[in-house]
């Protein structure tokens, strides 16, 4: 079983109950010391790990992550990071 990710552009992502999410909330603040834009992490874990995204129903978790955080990538590919405002559908295949 895994849920498909669909984004507004047309790609999909699959996630496995034992894919490892991180996940990024936006920092709008200036006020560090190089004045410089961050993205703090918020998450990091899959739904096997015992996280706070372990629900019976795996999408119900995924939702209230993505509905929290701004981005987010699976640690199959580190580079390559999403917006969650781009996500269209989340579905359970299988």
């Amino acid at each position: 079983m895994f849920t498909r990710i669909t984004f507004s552009n047309g790609e999909t992502l699959d996630i496995s109950t034992n894919t490892v999410i991180h996940a990024w909330k936006s920092d709008n603040r200036t006020d560090n010391k190089d004045n410089m834009y961050y993205a703090t992490m918020i998450f990091e874990g899959s739904n096997l790990d015992g996280s706070s995204i372990c629900t019976s129903d795996p999408i119900a978790g995924l939702k209230g992550l993505f509905g929290h955080s701004d981005w987010f990538s699976i640690v199959d590919t580190p580079n390559k990071v999403f917006k969650t405002s781009a996500i269209v559908s989340l579905e359970s295949i299988g």
